[in-house]
């Protein structure tokens, strides 16, 4: 590399060095802590648990041994299955809910 090549690099380099600077000196003093203002909150994405097929199954098993099969038979028609195995897991939760009702 030639040096006037290199003295460049190191000059473009050190004006970007300070650009960033001045930005960060302007986005502090606009969120600064004695005006009130503060940074945005980072958003957190909070996983969705959905429960076990084993849970689901043993639930179900209660309330087909309470009396409930056809009902039960009849909540897995409404999600468009004929067995808990065809179930989505995403609709695991909603299907408990309903066999919950049962009475």
């Amino acid at each position: 590399m030639l040096p006037d090549k290199a003295q460049q690099i190191g000059s473009d380099l050190a004006r970007i060095a300070k650009t960033l600077a001045e930005l960060a000196e302007e986005i502090e003093a606009e969120y600064d802590h004695d005006s009130g203002n503060e940074p945005p909150e980072e958003k957190t994405i909070t996983e969705v648990k959905y429960p076990d097929i084993s849970e689901v199954r043993g639930f179900l098993a209660e309330k087909s041994r309470a009396g409930h099969t056809a009902e039960i038979q009849v909540l897995l028609a409404k999600h468009g299955c004929k067995k808990l195995s065809e179930v989505p897991e995403t609709e695991y939760a909603a299907l408990m809910e309903e066999a919950r009702k049962l009475e």
